[in-house]
């Protein structure tokens, strides 16, 4: 996910010292806006079903916030992904590799990065995460053919910008993913479950931040190739209150 605002769900944090000070009425008072961080894509995008048995599947997917907002609150903005702390983002980059390990399964690693512009404390970050998925259904049908699956997913990040501390991160997802596969698209639904365990230097103690989110992708295969997804992530407490995000991928097989 581009790096986007949205609240974050945080246990028993508390301010120890403040960035530089802004406005009380700008964009709904700073107390709001001290919950407000940003967010990366979770789960790298994919199909559903595992790639071939000794193959690599390699790309690359760029993601971007769509609109920032609360829908229960009559309308989604772009203006709330560029508020305070972050600055205004700029769309992620990820390069992506699957390796087929055969039976249904296989085993992904990614890099990302992204920054904002005017950042104040996390002008940029860097990550690195793995995942294996696995099939848990595959259906053959006169029509498509229909394929279950799921993941575990743990990666690691670093935030923040030159002169400054480093905000570290932890984190770990469980996808589903559910694919209807046809000749040469595959359409693929999916909802996962993440928690990120964020070290900052300026909130203490650390942050536990739990998130949900949905995609609906499609994905061109025989061979690999473009892909387009729409996702939307927020936190399950304020359901409504989320981030839409466009991402567009290219891959191929190897």
């Amino acid at each position: 996910m581009s790096q986007t605002v949205h609240p974050e769900r945080s246990r028993g944090a508390h301010r120890v010292h403040s960035p530089p000070s802004t406005p009380l009425g700008m964009h709904g008072g700073a107390v709001l806006l001290l919950l407000l961080t940003g967010c990366t894509t979770v789960v790298p995008m994919q199909t559903a079903s595992a790639v071939d048995r000794g193959r690599f599947r390699v790309g690359g997917q760029l993601s971007t916030a769509a609109f920032c907002g609360s829908i229960a609150e009559g309308g989604l903005g772009v203006t709330r992904c560029t508020e305070y702390p972050d600055g205004i983002p700029i769309p992620e980059l990820r390069a992506n590799a699957r390796y087929g390990l055969g039976h249904g399964f296989d085993v992904g690693a990614s890099l990302q990065g992204h920054g904002s512009i005017f950042a104040p404390e996390r002008a940029f970050q860097f990550g690195v995460s793995a995942d294996l998925k696995g099939e848990l259904l595959r259906l053959p049908t006169s029509g498509p053919t229909h394929i279950v699956s799921v993941g575990l997913l743990g990666g690691m990040a670093i935030a923040g910008r030159f002169g400054l501390p480093l905000w570290p991160q932890v984190e770990w997802a469980l996808p589903l993913f559910y694919g209807l596969q046809f000749r040469h698209w595959e359409l693929v639904l999916s909802a996962n479950a993440s928690n990120r365990f964020t070290k900052s230097p300026n909130i203490s103690p650390s942050t536990d931040t739990v998130r949900v989110g949905f995609t609906v992708g499609l994905f061109h295969r025989q061979p690999a190739g473009f892909a387009l997804q729409l996702g939307y992530t927020t936190d399950p407490a304020r359901f409504s209150y989320g981030t839409l995000q466009l991402q567009l991928g290219v891959f191929w097989d190897r």
